[in-house]
Formats: structure tokens, C-alpha cells, sequence
């Protein structure tokens, strides 16, 4: 039988087709060497190292030469590289997770099991997936600003010279420390906040699930914020939260958070440039930020039956 061409579907071989389909990764982005194992012994596969501008050419050159659809393997962050590329194009992404977290995949009900998810990647259908764009970058999941972005900063800088559990520790102590809230001009009031959390799709604000996409949850962009302004005070409330679990939305914590579809925020100094987190990764931004949410953006390979698992 002949192989599947650029403008064939994936989906649409049948059970006498032998030759393997390229699925494309990035060996340093943190990869479970037991799911690389599984998935160099599927012959239905072709697995294939590629640096992140690889990828990206590999991507560009698919878009351009009509391919129905590229299957990508790895965690949130080669996840976005692929996505932001294929961003408003016909070109489909399947994703066979491999990352430590793969919160994307699972938000979207793609299977962990490698089998299931090859199966998904290679036999069902692409459905449309919402996205979020702060200014002209494209995050997956979920962007950031404030003290999360600062101790991610931090803590790569020591995991350099120490262990990522010390470096971490002395990151967040630091922080604390050196504690600068964040002003946000809202609609009607202005905010001063430690921590600004955007998600694409509505989010959980109950612990043990705070922050996590909410199963069957609206679509649009989860703006959260943490309306505190008193280091001592935040500092109390991470201790509460993580060793006693105190719930966040009780009386001694206030919570602005809502659905919207765009949102800016404003900083004391417009022209500045902002840390931001973006799935996890740091990028600086020229502020104001603009928040906007992109529905159906990317056409992801799905289950049939897409369900968010726990």
C-alpha cells in the first residue's frame, strides 16, 4: 500500500499500512526516558530528535507543504513551541505526552498511557482548541506575573550551583524578602497583588484543586489574583495553605477572579518590560499586557469521547 502523503490524513490509512509515522521531540526538554523507551519500540512510529528551531522549520515546512498533521511528543513546553506555529493554520497537532507534567494533554483528555496515545494520535479526529495570546506570545496553559515569574528566575539561577529542592527553598525565601506587589488597574479598582494568574478555560479555586482547569469548565481566560499587599501577611497565607491547608477563599484571603475574553494590565511604568510566565517558561514583555483569548485556535488530534481526567 502506498504511504500516507502530505494532504492524506493520518486517520485515514488502514490496517495494512507498515511504514511509520514521524513523531518529532526534544531530547532535552525534560522527556520520561520510559515513555522514550515505549515509544522507540512501536513500529507504527518513527521517533525523531529535534532541537527546538528544528522543530520549528519542521513545522513551518508541514504548514507550507499543506500536511494534514504533525505528531509532537513531549511536555506544556514543546506543546506551546509546536501550537504557536501552528496557531489559525489547517495543519492539525497530535500530541503523544511525554513531559513531566503534560498539563496541556491532560486538560484536553489526551491519554498518558503511550498506546492510548499514539492511537489517539494517529486515528482520531482534530478538534479545535482554545489558546491564550499576552501581547503577540501564545501560551497553552497558563501565564503569570509577579512573584511566581521572579522565583522561577531565582531558582534557575541556583540550580546552577545546588540541587533544585535547596534551590528552590532559598528562591522562595528570597522573594519573600524582597517582596514587590504587582499594580493592576482593573475596571473599577486598582489591585496591588503578589501574584497574577491567567489560565485559558475556567479554573478551580477550592483546594486540593486551586488553579487546576475545571472539568466541563467554561471556556475563555481565568484572570486570578491574590489582593494582598503585606509581605507578612502572604507569607503567613503560604504557610496556612501548604501546611495546614487553609482554603484561599475564606475570610482572611480576598480573591478577585473572573472569566473574561480580554483583558490588559497596567503597571506604574507603561513603557517598561514585565516578567511574565508563559506554561512555565520566562519571557519579558513590554507592558501594558494585553490578555486575549484565542478560541478554537489550534486543531488538536482528541479521543472521541474527550473527557478532563482527575
Amino acid at each position: 500500500m502506498k504511504p500516507v502523503t502530505d494532504n492524506q490524513s493520518v486517520a485515514e490509512k488502514d490496517e495494512n499500512f507498515t511504514q511509520p509515522v514521524p513523531v518529532y521531540y526534544n531530547p532535552d526538554a525534560g522527556n520520561s526516558e520510559k515513555v522514550l523507551k515505549s515509544m522507540r519500540s512501536d513500529a507504527r512510529i518513527d521517533l525523531q530528535e529535534t532541537t527546538p528551531m528544528e522543530m520549528v522549520e519542521i513545522i513551518k515546512r508541514a504548514v507550507e507543504k499543506g500536511t494534514k498533521r504533525v505528531l509532537v511528543s513531549g511536555g506544556d513546553g514543546t506543546i506551546a513551541i509546536a501550537a504557536s506555529h501552528l496557531a489559525g493554520k489547517s495543519t492539525e497537532l497530535a500530541i503523544i505526552p511525554s513531559g513531566t507534567l503534560n498539563h496541556f494533554a491532560k486538560r484536553n483528555g489526551i491519554p498518558v498511557n503511550i498506546e492510548e496515545a499514539i492511537n489517539v494520535a494517529l486515528n482520531c479526529k482534530a478538534q479545535p482548541v482554545d489558546v491564550g495570546y499576552v501581547n503577540d506570545s501564545l501560551f497553552i496553559n497558563t501565564s503569570s506575573v509577579g512573584a511566581y515569574p521572579v522565583f522561577v528566575r531565582s531558582r534557575n539561577y541556583l540550580e546552577n550551583r545546588m540541587h533544585y529542592l535547596p534551590a528552590s527553598i532559598i528562591a522562595g525565601v528570597r522573594r519573600l524578602l524582597k517582596f514587590r506587589p504587582v499594580r493592576v488597574c482593573l475596571t473599577n479598582k486598582e489591585l496591588r497583588t503578589p501574584l497574577v494568574f491567567i489560565g485559558v478555560g475556567e479554573r478551580e479555586l477550592r483546594l486540593p484543586r486551586f488553579g487546576r482547569a475545571k472539568e466541563h469548565g467554561r471556556s475563555g481566560l481565568h484572570f486570578i489574583a491574590v489582593d494582598y499587599d503585606n509581605k507578612i501577611k502572604v507569607f503567613i497565607l503560604i504557610i496556612k495553605v501548604f501546611f495546614w491547608g487553609v482554603d484561599p477563599m475564606k475570610k482572611e484571603m480576598s480573591i478577585e477572579n473572573k472569566l473574561v475574553n480580554d483583558i490588559e494590565l497596567n503597571f506604574r511604568h507603561r513603557d517598561r518590560k514585565v516578567i511574565v510566565a508563559l506554561d512555565g517558561e520566562l519571557s519579558r514583555l513590554r507592558a501594558p499586557l494585553r490578555y486575549r483569548l484565542a478560541a478554537g485556535e489550534i486543531l488538536v488530534a482528541l479521543p472521541d469521547e474527550n473527557i478532563v481526567p482527575e
